[in-house]
């Protein structure tokens, strides 16, 4: 069983946040000031009863709430933020922010490109379910019509044709993931080479192949990670391999020892040294 509960963070004053003290969802956001938990403190934290919603929580506690402070609700494993305005309070994305090591995809994530599809894409929203971060992916140039695509923090694809962001639908396909994640009991190798891999084709294919095309496609849009529209290089007749002559075991000693008196500054032997006349010859 889950335990549920809340906490209420109000503006430290000490911080650059201060500038959004008593001020509104809608002021805060339209001088785009940063709405994040570096810039609050918590005041209390308590457990949820089973009706509990965002709303009455914070119906319950407008007393001794203040315009500016933000509700943390979390309920079932998932996190989520509010906002409290005079009148109403605003769910609120990336006030709690992750620094989970070796991830892929941050809320700033801009010009991410998928194998498989078109475009470049940008993170818009996330969720944390079960301690985990969870980002909505859109296309930058189309927005929201086109299906979104839901990722983890490492690049993985959870959840597809997703056109309602974290809808009820898409929120139970995190859990499912989650879930499924749960009962193999994935080693610690196997997710490190399966993010190595996501990495990997971000890096590689996303960048270097992107920058490599741009020169020798005949658009912008046949940039899609594969290197098309070459010039077909004249194959070249085979050449005989020539065999390489192997080094003897005592020609790979006196070079090592060599090395060793050159290191340590000590004159080389004066045999080692009529052995490397020989074999320069």
């Amino acid at each position: 069983m889950k335990f549920n509960q809340y906490a209420v963070y109000r503006v430290d004053q000490t911080t650059p946040g201060r500038e959004l003290w008593h001020l509104s969802y809608e002021e805060a956001k339209s001088k785009k000031l940063l709405i994040q938990s570096a810039y609050y403190k918590q005041q209390w934290l308590e457990q949820m009863t089973p009706n509990d919603t965002a709303i009455t929580i914070w119906n319950r506690n407008k007393d001794r709430m203040e315009v500016s402070d933000v509700i943390v609700i979390n309920q079932d494993g998932e996190l989520n933020a509010y906002y409290v305005s005079e009148n109403h309070i605003s769910l609120v994305s990336g006030f709690i922010r992750w620094n989970t090591s070796g991830a892929l995809i941050f809320m700033d994530t801009t010009n991410y490109h998928f194998e498989d599809r078109n475009g470049s894409w940008m993170a818009t929203d996330y969720i944390i379910i079960d301690g985990k971060q969870f980002f909505l992916m859109e296309h930058e140039k189309y927005g929201r019509q086109v299906p979104g695509v839901i990722l983890d923090a490492y690049g993985k694809i959870i959840a597809d044709k997703v056109r309602n962001g974290f809808d009820e639908a898409s929120i139970q396909q995190i859990k499912n993931q989650i879930r499924a994640v749960e009962k193999p009991k994935v080693t610690i190798r196997e997710q490190a080479k399966e993010r190595y891999e996501i990495w990997q084709k971000y890096y590689v294919n996303g960048e270097y192949l992107r920058a490599a095309e741009s020169g020798g496609e005949a658009n912008y849009d046949m940039v899609d990670g594969q290197v098309n529209n070459q010039k077909k290089q004249a194959e070249k007749p085979a050449q005989p391999k020539k065999k390489k002559k192997r080094e003897s075991v005592i020609h790979k000693l006196h070079k090592k020892q060599i090395e060793i008196a050159i290191r340590s500054g000590k004159p080389v032997p004066k045999y080692l040294e009529q052995n490397r006349e020989l074999n320069r010859r």
